[in-house]
């Protein structure tokens, strides 16, 4: 039996062989169907005006004993009145990154600005990795990408993070039942003054009626906006008076 075990033992080793390939780099694909990072400021209150996203990088090959550099480049689509301003949706991006000795990754963090007309359209714009010696373009997953009408082609996904940053604000999955009822019809910019109004979090204002708002405090927020409207009018943007659900009126 220890004869067994000992030639079991050798024969593993001999299949356990260190990676000889090439080093390179490429951005961690966990969560990640395609190469787009979407940011909803609308899914944050109002009085939050910065976000941090973080971007991590991946190894491929050998850790070291030393540190190895690699730089990242800011591009957006010429033309493109989408696109994102550094210093206004952004904050400078580090350009130069180090993967440390005897690590694997690294991280990118972008500082994300809230800006006003973020209202009105969507803003973004992509980092991407730039490989030289050391670290290389060895792994990516592939998509596909139309050129023209009739020509697509396969494009590498994970040497670069387009970022996409807009105020959608979605409409929860109870409205249908208790916000058509209380609160009237859906409008973005009548649920963010009820939360601004209210203090309520928006993140908890998505969650359905039983890990967030309760149907009793909806019902009392309807008739507590509708006095505050009575007070203060407001408007939608097609000009109509801003008012809450039948259930809500007379209150």
């Amino acid at each position: 039996m220890s004869l067994i075990a000992m030639v079991a033992l050798v024969s593993c080793e001999k299949e356990m062989m260190n990676y000889e390939g090439g080093n390179g780099i490429y951005f961690d694909t966990e969560g990640m169907m395609l190469d787009t990072v979407s940011v909803h400021w609308g899914l944050k209150n109002s009085d939050v005006t910065e976000q941090e996203i973080q971007l991590k990088v991946m190894l491929i090959g050998n850790v070291t004993d030393y540190d190895r550099n690699f730089s990242v480049e800011i591009e957006t689509r010429e033309g493109d009145d989408s696109a994102a301003i550094e210093g206004v949706h952004y904050e400078p991006i580090l350009k130069q990154h180090t993967i440390k000795a005897g690590e694997s990754e690294t991280t990118i963090k972008v500082k994300l600005k809230r800006a006003p007309e973020l209202m009105n359209k969507p803003a973004r714009f992509a980092i991407k990795l730039v490989e030289n010696e050391e670290l290389a373009f060895l792994y990516t997953r592939y998509g596909a990408q139309m050129v023209d009408d009739t020509t697509v082609v396969s494009r590498p996904l994970d040497y670069q993070r387009a970022i996409y940053i807009d105020e959608k604000f979605p409409i929860p999955s109870w409205w249908p039942y208790y916000g058509q009822q209380y609160f009237g019809d859906w409008s973005m910019k009548k649920a963010i003054l009820i939360c601004d109004v209210l203090e309520i979090d928006r993140e908890l204002w998505m969650k359905d009626i039983v890990a967030g708002l309760t149907a009793g405090y909806v019902k009392f927020a309807g008739r507590y906006m509708q006095r505050w409207l009575n007070e203060n009018p407001q408007y939608e943007d097609d000009g109509t008076l801003m008012v809450m659900g039948p259930e809500s009126q007379g209150f």
